[in-house]
């Protein structure tokens, strides 16, 4: 080998080198630039799933509280039922109640009625009875007079018919 074709070889070497240089300087610049578009992608996935971990535990928050809300509703429902259920039956009690009140009204006006009928037919009566009674009496009274006077007339009569003793 000659020192010309030693340098040759040496400057072709040097080329050779400085283009695989080149070519692994791009390559790696390249592969740097494609490694920190991937970082920043996982980076950023990564943040993502922090988030959307955070959004869960928010809604695993407001699910739990939603829970808690519906059972707290869910007993004050049943309290208002319960409430419901005892305001009917009482309402119920009161209507049985005013039924019956309205049975024993409409019977008691019934016999207030029967009873001024009886005494409307009894106060006839008793007038009719007084107004016999009251006749009967003047009746008699007129009777007890005419026997009277009947009487003292045939008294008068007897005085006259009869002898009048002599005085000795």
């Amino acid at each position: 080998m000659s020192f010309v074709e030693g340098v040759t070889m040496a400057k072709t070497l040097i080329i050779l080198f400085f283009i695989l240089s080149a070519v692994g300087i791009f390559a790696g610049s390249y592969y740097f630039k494609e490694n920190q578009e991937v970082n920043r992608i996982l980076n950023q996935e990564r943040y993502n799933r922090m988030l959307a971990e955070e959004d869960l535990q928010k809604g695993d928050y407001r699910i739990k509280k939603l829970e808690a809300d519906l059972q707290t509703t869910q007993v004050k429902l049943s309290r208002i039922q319960e409430s419901l259920d005892r305001e009917r039956d009482e309402k119920n009690g009161i209507k049985n109640e005013f039924n019956k009140l309205s049975e024993k009204k409409d019977s008691l006006e019934k016999n207030l009625k029967n009873a001024l009928d009886v005494q409307e037919t009894l106060q006839v009566r008793v007038e009719s009875a007084a107004r016999s009674e009251a006749l009967a009496a003047a009746e008699a009274a007129r009777a007890t007079a005419e026997a009277k006077a009947a009487t003292e007339k045939a008294n008068a009569q007897a005085k006259e018919q009869a002898p009048v003793p002599s005085v000795p």
